[in-house]
């Protein structure tokens, strides 16, 4: 359902009742709001020229829109957050954007479903740029359709700024849409390059990709520099196609603008100093060899001229919230943050964590306490990283019994025809005693019906090897990785699969989990049993 609120006309002009409420803020020399009266609703077309079923839509002055689209991460509770290699493995500029270990999370949840934040599925254009900075409502037209370039760091924190005030004051639109509390901002080094990845849309191995996964060649999907591209020329947003998570422009057209500051790396982590501005994807200046998403540079805050502006730099926003926003999300986070790194293993393996916890209590020496809860922090710490390490190889372990499941019904099914064909040729079609009399070419003598029944017995051995294959990753998980801790990951590695185009793995993955579940309960290795399951999951497609 298009997540779409219903505009009203909100701008008639105020005058008495508007100077009182910002005279109560102490806002009374601020303008919120521009000022031109009966602004009438934008078309679609001068900021959303690609509309989809899952836009979210959210209300601007002058009866605008901003769209954006969610970015799922595959986490649930609040301090779950996910390992993410950013930057590239190329050593040319290495300092610069060598690949890096990171982590991502989002602030919200549907129901107790995948954690998101929001990105902009567009550049914030000059027509939304004037409808929240200007005294008077512009008027929509094609050429306010670019994406705003030209300002600096500091305007465009000042557009969020006063953006932000505005749907402090229209809360009531952003619950019409049922859209959590948040605010605008620009994204951060890690949120952006999630996003233009592909986030969860995409594979492990795409992800690493120098691009998002495309249909033909870079000019589809970005304007950068050349004849063949942009020419020279900043471009219209949303003209060419998104990348999978449906962002447009993400690389090319206007460079983006990050929210912290630009920092190097140092091998496997960022380096200490903090720098100048973080400026993200390339532009329309940029050469086609550098547009990737990788592609990170440093440009200062300010120059010889005041405040860096740039004409091929600009920005989008992302939608988020702050961690500690109640009493109650800080009791949630206290009580995550204390099952953190604690023993889960079963109650004959020995609870160090909280051994150590009960001895650091019993201990009245302050410098041997300290001790003892440093000791902890680092025990739990280590404990985290073995959790983490262990989910990622299970939900790969689970990917991988999915995937075996579907291949060895396909090697079945072609066991299957291979096996019908020699039998119907040999027994039916041709006559056994006349096969050593044909000649070679002839598709009943001895030579054509021994090589097809030379492929009835590879096919067989490939469907069996690969049923050994499946077979073994069923005991190795059983035995590797207790009942609990592996129906902990199921969830999460199905989201993985429906996310990154490969939701007809889902049946796969829920019968390999099944035949897990058989093996721990009988000990019993069944083979036969689980061959014919996987191949009714594919007479069913």
């Amino acid at each position: 359902m298009l997540l779409k609120f219903n505009q009203q006309k909100a701008y008639v002009k105020h005058s008495y009742p508007q100077c009182i409420r910002l005279a109560y803020w102490g806002l009374a020399t601020i303008s919120l709001l521009p000022s031109l009266s009966f602004a009438e609703p934008w078309d679609s077309k001068f900021y959303n020229p690609k509309p989809a079923k899952d836009d979210v839509i959210l209300p601007m002055p002058c009866d605008g829109s901003l769209v954006m689209k969610k970015v799922f991460t595959p986490t649930n509770k609040s301090l779950d957050d996910v390992k993410v290699i950013l930057g590239s493995n190329q050593k040319e500029l290495g300092f610069a954007e060598y690949a890096t270990p990171n982590y991502i999370a989002g602030s919200f949840s549907d129901a107790g479903k995948e954690r998101y934040y929001l990105i902009g599925k567009y550049e914030i254009t000059v027509l939304q740029y004037q409808s929240v900075m200007n005294d008077t409502c512009p008027i929509p037209k094609v050429n306010l359709s670019f994406p705003i370039t030209d300002i600096s760091w500091f305007d465009a924190i000042a557009f969020t700024n006063k953006y932000n005030r505005w749907l402090i004051e229209n809360r009531s639109k952003l619950k019409s849409i049922s859209l959590p509390n948040g605010y605008v901002r620009l994204p951060n080094n890690t949120e952006w390059e999630y996003a233009a990845r592909g986030g969860s849309k995409v594979t492990e191995s795409e992800f690493r990709e120098s691009r998002f996964p495309m249909t033909g060649n870079l000019e589809n999907y970005a304007w950068f520099s050349g004849a063949k591209s942009a020419n020279g020329k900043l471009q219209l947003i949303g003209r060419l196609e998104p990348n999978p998570l449906d962002l447009f422009d993400i690389l090319g057209n206007a460079s983006e603008m990050m929210f912290d500051s630009f920092r190097m790396n140092k091998l496997d982590r960022y380096h200490g100093q903090q720098g100048g501005m973080t400026v993200r994807g390339g532009s329309y200046l940029t050469p086609e060899s550098s547009t990737t998403s990788a592609f990170r540079t440093e440009k200062p805050f300010y120059d010889d001229k005041g405040a860096y502006k740039s004409k091929d730099v600009g920005f989008r926003l992302v939608y988020t919230t702050e961690v500690m926003n109640s009493s109650d999300k800080i009791k949630e986070l206290e009580k995550e943050w204390n099952q953190l790194g604690s023993e889960t293993e079963s109650s004959e393996n020995a609870n160090v964590v909280s051994e150590l916890e009960k001895i650091t209590k019993q201990v009245e020496d302050e410098k041997t306490k300290k001790e003892l809860n440093q000791l902890n922090t680092l025990l739990r710490s280590a404990n985290q990283a073995r959790d983490e390490q262990r989910d990622r190889s299970i939900q790969s372990a689970l990917q991988l019994g999915a995937f075996l499941c579907a291949n060895v019904s396909d090697l079945s099914s072609k066991f299957e025809y291979n096996d019908n064909l020699y039998r119907t040729m040999a027994n039916e079609v041709c006559d056994p005693k006349e096969s050593d009399t044909l000649d070679d070419d002839n598709m009943c003598s001895k030579v054509k019906l021994d090589n097809l029944k030379q492929v009835v017995d590879e096919s067989k051995n490939a469907r069996d090897f690969i049923l050994k294959y499946y077979s073994d990753t069923i005991v190795n998980t059983a035995s590797n990785y207790e009942k609990i801790t592996i129906n902990d990951q199921v969830s999460s590695t199905q989201f993985i699969l429906e996310n990154s185009g490969k939701a007809n793995m889902s049946d796969y993955l829920k019968l390999y989990f099944k035949h897990i579940n058989q093996y721990i309960e009988s000990g019993k290795i069944a083979r036969s049993a689980w061959l014919q399951t996987c191949n009714e999951i594919k007479g069913k497609r």
